[in-house]
């Protein structure tokens, strides 16, 4: 505990250092910026939160500074080879709080860029809520000699990664299946689907609230590019995903919009919502497979933080992507609001470079066995042997 106060301490006055007396140091080059999904993130880090009661952790969480939660090791320079440092920093502030006051989040968001800048750091990727509620990042570019990125780039790669490894493995043609996107009209919702249309898939249900569904139909036009046979549905009602095989959720709600009723036998749903777009119950559906779509296998880099995924050398594609930009010594912003298929490419290329691989099929409360994945298999296939 005492030690966990010292460094509670040392970031106070490396925020202080950036804001107010800021000189540049080298050592560390890049962080992530992460924050709690809900209060019990907390005992990850502090334990005896769990001695407190809930209403008064919570007060603590969001009164509270970010904070350093881990160090980064493993992460090699991919042209000499030699370390390259860095941080995991958290907003302790929960998914739910920082909706709810997004002025006050977005505070904690630039004094977490402050926190990297009096570390040393020159390179921040923004995991969670803290790319959307900074406008894409954008509300932090004022903030000299500190480059941004989103993570959208190489997230939007690897949550429909994750889907095309499933269909090649399910062995239905992709001409047959239709893939919901929800949170369409978001960064890697809008990229997800040019990266769906540009693989040749049969339909696409692009669903957003109905504020957003302009700023979708306005997309059609570019999906309509990869092929003009493409039929694409648009709109806000969330029960048009029973008509989907695949789906992907992508939205930066705090509640889970997912529910047993919507859900059939032999969906797949890849969830890159932080946190999750899945209730609870969906997951123990027999023959429902839900994957943590985010999640990148990063041989020998570690976090050094529990994350909740399955092999310590997993990690957050967003942070993923992040890394990547630090072994090349990425020196300028690289994803800020919008990432482009040209990002992807890019990004997923250089992924490739240093071994970065999709990780092992799982979610937030298991590993998915090789009996649970050809149970849905088998119901995959059997729902399209019908319909054919």
């Amino acid at each position: 505990m005492i030690r966990n106060t010292v460094s509670i301490l040392q970031d106070f006055l490396a925020i202080c250092r950036s804001k107010f007396f800021f000189k540049k140091t080298s050592g560390y080059s890049f962080a992530f910026l992460v924050h709690s999904r809900g209060h019990r993130d907390i005992y990850r880090k502090y334990p005896f939160f769990k001695f407190l009661p809930k209403w008064l952790g919570l007060w603590i969480m969001e009164s509270l500074w970010p904070i350093t939660l881990s160090k980064v090791t493993g992460l090699k320079n991919i042209k000499d080879g030699s370390e390259v440092k860095g941080y995991v920093l958290g907003i302790t502030m929960t998914a739910e709080q920082m909706m709810k006051k997004r002025a006050k989040a977005l505070v904690k968001i630039r004094q977490a860029i402050h926190l990297a800048r009096g570390k040393g750091v020159s390179l921040v990727g923004l995991g969670g809520l803290t790319s959307s509620l900074s406008g894409g990042g954008h509300e932090l570019l004022d903030i000299q000699d500190v480059n941004i990125t989103t993570g959208h780039a190489y997230t939007a790669y690897n949550v429909t990664e994750t889907l095309f490894k499933v269909v090649d493995i399910f062995g239905v043609p992709k001409k047959k299946l239709t893939v919901g996107i929800v949170g369409a009209a978001g960064s890697v919702g809008t990229l997800s689907s040019d990266i769906v249309a540009r693989a040749g898939y049969a339909k696409i249900v692009l669903i957003d609230v109905d504020r957003k569904l302009p700023q979708i139909r306005g997309h059609l036009h570019d999906l309509m590019k990869f092929d003009f046979k493409l039929k694409i549905e648009i709109t806000s009602d969330i029960k048009a995903i029973k008509k989907c095989d695949l789906v992907i959720t992508a939205t930066n709600t705090p509640e889970a919009l997912i529910t047993p009723d919507l859900v059939s036998d032999g969906m797949v749903i890849v969830d890159d919502a932080q946190p999750s777009d899945i209730q609870s119950d969906v997951l123990k559906m027999p023959d429902v497979l839900v994957l943590e779509a985010g999640v990148v296998h990063t041989p020998e880099v570690h976090s050094n933080f529990n994350y909740g995924l399955k092999s310590r050398t997993d990690n957050f594609c967003c942070m993923a992507e992040l890394l990547i930009l630090a072994s090349h010594s990425w020196n300028n912003h690289y994803v800020v609001r919008r990432a482009t298929l040209a990002h992807v490419d890019e990004i997923s290329a250089w992924g490739k470079e240093l071994g970065f691989t999709v990780a092992a099929f799982q979610n937030f409360q298991e590993s998915i066995t090789p009996e649970k994945l050809e149970r849905v298999k088998i119901a995959f296939q059997k729902k399209h042997e019908s319909s054919s």
